[in-house]
């Protein structure tokens, strides 16, 4: 033990007088063990860390889709009928078809937002998924005349309710029906399923709505079978449908695929640029270790002509190199519990089960022991050779012969080269989310989102039709409560236009549907298609600020008992009259008899989905639905309208509640917020690699000229001139570089595949994305490889030549 006391205590001394050299080391050690620990743990936590279910593999999601590639979904008798007569199928539950979506609720005084998933049927049993508190939905919960009651996601009981222990029983107030739910349970962690849930709720109210399916498969039946047979059960009960919707294709990915979702692809291809970087990291270490053994091969001779044996000094260096792993592996840790941090902090919403992620586990030890045996590897064994090598060569070993072997040179370019190739994979691929996010960002809206924003209001009457009398005894009409609510809106000081629209932006392209085709058409169903339909008042076109291209907008006359009219988008009209004029035409909805005259064209918008404008018929809202949305168009910023708005809900009726109110940039922030911080991340990644390949390679150079000196002296000495010295630097610098770039650029040709479904109008082989990160990769090495080359140029000739 005394003898390890004393090599711990050398070893402390050797490093502290080797200041820069072990900062590098403890810097490089904690970055590539932090990044790497943090990407590996959300990346297990989210995809590969088991879900709170019984038996997830024999869990599918079966889906079906048109012809245009819309998702379809079952009524709920339809759910029951699948349930009674599937033979692949044991346990068949469901949910509300458009997964989340943000819901007011009243904790006594306090105002919450929350995502509601509504469900049928046995989802929890089919599920096998038990409760951190109290219980779960049972079938008895959906029975007609049922108290309301919901269950609380872990994630929300956590971060909304503090983890509150007696939150069973607690009642929570929705304001649309004035209804009492009580909080009857907490679901486990990590059961985000609909993505983004944060309570569950029976079908109750929502007895009409479309639902997706969630199943347990019988023993023996595999997920292709469970397709097959829900594609031919959609499409027997289509067949019933008065309105067809015709799937064509079905799928049944296993549920947690379903979950993982667009999350999969993003994480792997950051999981595995942060791979990438724990190996640059890697071999940073190694050739600062190397270059360390190389100036200590005349030390460690001493050490052994004063009698210390090769058993002592490997002691010695293994001591050494343990001390810089075991500290750099701290400061990895500590870098990692920062960056996880950041990470759920930052996380977008579409990013599943992020109530689970936290530091432990595998990807720790993974990223800790990969860089443990770099540094026993890099560290330990080039000086055991020094050891061995004959003493008195290593004590007549002197500056002007060199210190390096050209094998260990070679080495050491080698280890450089492979620091720039993967440093050029992970530029390359940042490089190409950067130019992704800049087309995504610049594509035309089809509206003006300045100055526009949304108002979500929670209104006593939860949904159009007939007079109906509210909890304080007072008869509302809905259509007269709209009116009054718009014309005081437009009145307001600082609106300058307003309107009701249907839903929020970017719910999606799956939710407010309808399939019509031309009313003239012979087969409607053959030429039909699926679009989203708004609806809008006198000022819909203003306000959202599209323009018309043809015909004209909404009038006040549109109304209930007036013929019913719609406005089209122009990727509309062009798909069912191609150039010609649509003004006048008429659609319908297969099966049906009733119209809608075309009274307009409007441009193509990307209010559903920001990746792709939607076809979108608009019907005017007295003839369509409303639920209490309105879109005003301001002459400031929103805040400072907000109060007036406040003042003239409470006027008009104290029980309407306004609970979100965004501006449309905050909306566009939403469908930008996974790739933006895909970008950051990688771009992040990118630089770190680029910088330790810099290091790297600065460090080669230092090291060349330092064994070169007096063969620099005696060059100039012979006449060779500051430039040129300088330019056979650079020139060896460009070259090591070259090589790795040239490695890079093969590899980025084939790891950049890894992003094509993350990329918008972007190839994985963008040539301006791949020649932009080379060109940035070489300036950089110039860079680095400067100071060593102006260095050699400042050698004074008579003292090299004097030197030892």
């Amino acid at each position: 033990m005394s003898h390890v006391l004393q090599d711990v205590r050398l070893a402390l001394r050797g490093l502290r007088r080797a200041p820069a050299f072990t900062a590098a080391v403890l810097v490089v050690l904690a970055l590539g063990i932090g990044m790497a620990s943090a990407m590996v743990t959300v990346y297990d936590a989210v995809l590969r860390r088991p879900l709170p279910v019984r038996d997830q593999d024999r869990l599918v999601a079966p889906r079906t889709y048109d012809k245009a590639g819309v998702e379809l979904a079952l009524w709920p008798e339809e759910l029951e009928q699948l349930g009674r007569d599937s033979r692949t199928m044991r346990g068949v539950g469901g949910f509300a078809h458009w997964g989340s979506n943000e819901t007011p609720l009243r904790d006594g005084d306090r105002a919450l937002v929350l995502n509601r998933s509504v469900v049928a049927g046995p989802f929890f049993d089919v599920l096998g998924a038990r409760p951190t508190l109290g219980r779960l939905l049972r079938p008895e919960d959906h029975v007609k005349g049922a108290p309301p009651v919901l269950v609380l996601s872990y994630a929300a009981w956590r971060r909304d309710f503090g983890g509150d222990p007696r939150v069973v029983g607690r009642k929570l107030r929705e304001p649309y029906q004035q209804t009492w739910y009580t909080i009857v349970g907490v679901a486990p962690a990590g059961l985000d399923y609909p993505l983004g849930t944060d309570y569950w709720m029976p079908l109750g109210g929502f007895a009409r709505s479309l639902l997706s399916v969630v199943a347990r498969l019988a023993p023996g039946a595999t997920p292709a079978a469970a397709r097959a047979e829900y594609l031919a059960f959609s499409r027997r009960v289509d067949e019933k449908h008065p309105v067809r919707f015709a799937p064509v294709r079905a799928e049944a990915p296993l549920l947690v695929d379903a979950i993982g979702g667009d999350a999969r692809p993003m994480l792997a291809a950051l999981t595995a640029a942060v791979a990438l970087l724990l190996a640059i990291a890697c071999v940073n270490v190694g050739n600062l270790l190397l270059l360390r053994a190389t100036g200590r091969a005349r030390e460690l001779a001493v050490r052994r002509a004063l009698g210390a044996g090769p058993g002592a000094v490997a002691r010695m260096l293994v001591v050494e190199s343990a001390l810089l792993g075991v500290v750099g592996g701290a400061l990895g840790l500590a870098c990692a519990t920062v960056l996880l941090r950041a990470l759920v902090a930052v996380a977008p919403a579409k990013l599943p089960r992020v109530d689970v992620v936290s530091l432990a586990g595998a990807p720790v030890a993974i990223a800790a022991g990969v860089t443990a045996l770099a540094v026993l590897l890099f560290g330990v064994a080039p000086a055991l050779v020094a050891t061995r090598g004959a003493l008195a060569a290593l004590l007549r070993h002197d500056a002007r012969s060199g210190r390096e072997s050209i094998g260990r040179r070679r080495v050491r370019h080698a280890l450089v080269a492979v620091q720039v190739a993967l440093a050029l994979v992970t530029l390359a691929g940042a490089g190409l989310l950067a130019r992704s996010l800049r087309r995504l960002e610049r594509q035309p809206l089809g509206y003006t989102p300045t100055h526009l924003a949304v108002l979500t209001l929670a209104t006593p009457v939860p949904q159009p039709g007939p007079p109906k009398v509210t909890p304080g005894g007072t008869i509302v009409d809905w259509v007269t409560l709209g009116e009054q609510l718009l014309a005081r809106l437009e009145a307001l000081p600082g609106v300058v236009a307003a309107t009701p629209v249907v839903v929020p932006p970017f719910v999606g392209t799956n939710v407010f549907n309808v399939r019509l085709a031309p009313a003239d058409a012979p087969d409607p169903l053959a030429v039909s298609a699926m679009m989203s339909w708004e609806i809008g008042g006198p000022h819909y076109f203003a306000t959202l600020g599209t323009p018309l291209i043809r015909g004209r907008g909404f009038s006040a006359t549109d109304v209930e008992n007036a013929p019913p009219v719609a406005v089209v988008s122009e990727s509309l009209a062009r798909r069912f009259w191609g150039d010609g004029d649509p003004i006048g035409r008429r659609l319908r909805a297969p099966g049906d008899t009733s119209a809608v005259t075309i009274i307009g064209v409007a441009a193509d918008t990307r209010l559903r989905s920001l990746r792709d404008p939607a076809m979108v018929i608009y019907y005017p809202w007295r003839q369509g639905y409303w639920q209490g949305l309105f879109a005003i168009r301001t002459d400031r910023d929103l805040a400072l309208v907000l109060p007036s708005v406040r003042r003239l809900l409470h006027d008009v009726d104290p029980r309407i509640d306004l609970w979100r109110a965004q501006t449309m940039d905050d909306y566009l922030a939403g469908p930008l917020a996974q790739p933006r911080l895909s970008t950051v991340l990688l771009s992040g990644f990118g630089v770190v690699a680029l910088l330790l390949a810099a290091i790297g390679l600065y460090g080669v150079m230092a090291s060349a000229v330092r064994e070169q000196t007096r063969e620099i002296g005696v060059r100039m000495t012979l006449g060779a001139t500051p430039s040129r010295v300088r330019g056979d630097v650079l020139r060896r610098a460009l070259a090591v570089a070259g090589v790795g770039a040239v490695a890079g650029l093969a590899g980025a040709l084939v790891g950049t595949r890894l992003l094509a479904s993350q990329l918008y109008e972007v190839t994985p082989t963008d040539p301006l994305a791949l020649l932009g990160a080379c060109a940035l990769l070489l300036a950089v090495a110039l860079v680095a490889a400067f100071v060593p080359a102006r260095s050699a140029t400042r050698v004074d000739p008579a003292r090299a030549l004097r030197a030892e």
